[in-house]
């Protein structure tokens, strides 16, 4: 990994930084080999595979931690603690597909331009996601009653985060020039739609080869998974402004050799909500021939009116940094859940530095909201 600064902005070049949570992860060493620091006992808990599904941490024994106070340092915005957090699972859609000699131009429809982001951040905000653009423009293309038989699908890179790109190569007795119209007509009026939300959007269309495609049949199935199937934000916190409290991304989409796949995160705090729209999701899947399986389902995080450890940090940081310590919800998943599930009388606050476009090459950390986030946190543990 290059690193650079700009700005005073910490950087990776054309690859994600990792500070979410690499923050934290260098946080806790150094607070273990400072010895000159005062502070009471500490249990450091360094978990793996967090952004994956937080497998680490729904792993963890947790019988012999003794501490009942937790600070997670899993936070992405200098002077604001989290009190809440999202339930979730995983739900990955598999259609068996066969495949066919093919002796007409092959064609790759790409979407780019979008900005992405984390699913449980973001998912509000309205941004276009490639995968699922992608199928809306396959079966318009369908619907006009044009041959679109597909060779490969390439979308996304983790199902947490809305993907950005999606490249579409697939087989046609068409023209170039027919489908580039199509497209193009299916381009202008996406543009529209995402003009104020993700205006960076754009289609590229070009020619390739290739002498094996899916079935047309198949490649219908697949088309109009990708379509049917929900996407995005559904519905919101009637109690907490602008927090959603039930969605599904649409994260990656692949083909390989003798399957299609779509790998779904879904987000909720109310477990029978996700439940539901696991069920609409397998009953399109079915219809058409695929599987679903469900994993990685993790547990959300309550908001605690009567935490003492929220109050104590609220008091400290007004006195510290001189201004009221922000309350914040978040829909994604963290492993504040996992933790408060195995130890229920755990007492949880959240805090971290200053770092924008998360889980994207574009993520960038403030250094100096870095710093002074970590002499923060060493003065507030002197407090307790």
């Amino acid at each position: 990994m290059q690193l650079y600064v700009e700005d005073g902005f910490l950087h990776a070049f054309q690859t994600t930084l990792g500070a979410d949570d690499g923050c934290g992860v260098c946080y806790m060493l150094a607070l273990l080999t400072d010895e000159t620091l005062s502070h009471p006992a500490l249990e450091c808990v360094f978990t793996v595979q967090e952004e994956i599904g937080l497998c680490g941490a729904m792993e963890l024994d947790t019988s012999s931690l003794k501490a009942k106070r937790l600070i997670n340092l899993d936070n992405e915005a200098e002077g604001e603690t989290c009190v809440s957090s999202s339930g979730g699972n995983d739900l990955l859609i598999t259609k068996e597909i066969m495949g066919e000699d093919n002796q007409t131009p092959v064609y790759v429809l790409e979407i780019k331009g979008l900005l992405g982001g984390h699913s449980g951040g973001c998912i509000h905000l309205g941004r276009g996601n490639a995968n699922k653009i992608a199928g809306r423009i396959l079966f318009h293309l369908l619907k006009a009653g044009m041959d679109i038989r597909l060779v490969d699908i390439t979308g996304g890179l983790k199902n947490n985060a809305i993907p950005r790109e999606c490249t579409v190569a697939f087989a046609s007795v068409q023209s170039y020039d027919e489908l580039a119209y199509h497209i193009g007509q299916m381009e202008e009026t996406i543009k529209k739609e995402l003009e104020i939300t993700d205006s960076g959007f754009y289609v590229d269309l070009h020619q390739d080869e290739c002498d094996v495609c899916v079935t047309a049949k198949d490649s219908e199935a697949m088309i109009s998974i990708m379509y049917l199937c929900q996407n995005g934000m559904l519905e919101m916190s009637p109690v907490i402004e602008k927090l959603p409290t039930l969605s599904l991304n649409m994260g990656i989409i692949r083909t390989h050799e003798n399957s299609f796949t779509i790998d779904y995160s879904l987000r909720s705090p109310v477990k029978s909500l996700r439940d539901e729209l696991s069920m609409q999701l397998e009953t399109i899947a079915h219809l058409y021939g695929a599987s679903v399986q469900i994993s990685n389902e993790y547990p959300g995080w309550d908001y605690d009116p009567h935490s003492r450890l929220r109050e104590q940090f609220q008091t400290f940081y007004q006195q510290y940094a001189h201004q009221p310590l922000k309350e914040v919800a978040t829909h994604g998943g963290l492993e504040t859940g996992v933790f408060k599930q195995k130890i229920p009388d755990l007492d949880i606050i959240t805090y971290g530095p200053n770092m924008e476009n998360v889980h994207t090459p574009d993520e960038k950390l403030d250094l100096a909201s870095y710093l002074r986030s970590y002499e923060c946190l060493v003065a507030f543990l002197e407090t307790l």
